[in-house]
């Protein structure tokens, strides 16, 4: 199982998740499993079901769009990216 905090940011108006423990991701593997926009050697960002989510290598996903009407649709989107890209 994998724990994060998932919420409204507080400096933008867009939403976010991070891990509760620190990790990394794999951003080539994510890249294989998700629609890839942008890709540089720190971040993606990716496009899932109309949304744009900034991938982090570091672990934070920021979602670009997404309104209080899909955070569940988010969280879901947050699971498979962890569990797609996580290193264990």
């Amino acid at each position: 199982m994998i724990n994060f905090t998932f919420g409204k940011c507080k400096t933008r108006a867009g939403y976010s998740a991070k891990l509760m423990k620190q990790g990394k991701l794999d951003l080539k593997k994510i890249k294989d499993h998700f629609d890839t926009i942008l890709e540089t050697p720190i971040l993606l960002v990716i496009k899932v079901e109309g949304l744009e989510i900034v991938v982090h290598g570091y672990g934070e996903l920021l979602f670009k769009n997404g309104t209080a009407e899909q955070v569940e649709l988010m969280e879901k989107i947050v699971k498979k990216v962890y569990e797609e890209g996580l290193e264990k």
